[in-house]
């Protein structure tokens, strides 16, 4: 379970799926289409995303199914 301590803590793709409630591929997703911008990469060169970024885009496409038609 992860326990967000500040709006930029920065997650990890599992970390941002599990706190939006989505599969690591909706997430990956998200990227991929604009819909959540990276904060960079951790040590092990993978992205990392802020907190806030993944809060802002789990309410825009809650309701939406796995968020698709969201404008």
């Amino acid at each position: 379970m992860v326990v967000i301590t500040s709006p930029d803590m920065l997650l990890t793709v599992t970390e941002a799926a599990e706190v939006a409630g989505v599969k690591p591929d909706r997430v990956r997703k998200w990227d991929r289409r604009g819909h959540l911008e990276r904060a960079g990469l951790n040590e092990r060169g993978w992205p990392v995303y802020r907190a806030l970024d993944v809060a802002k885009c789990k309410h825009r496409f809650q309701g939406y199914g796995h968020g698709e038609q969201a404008a």
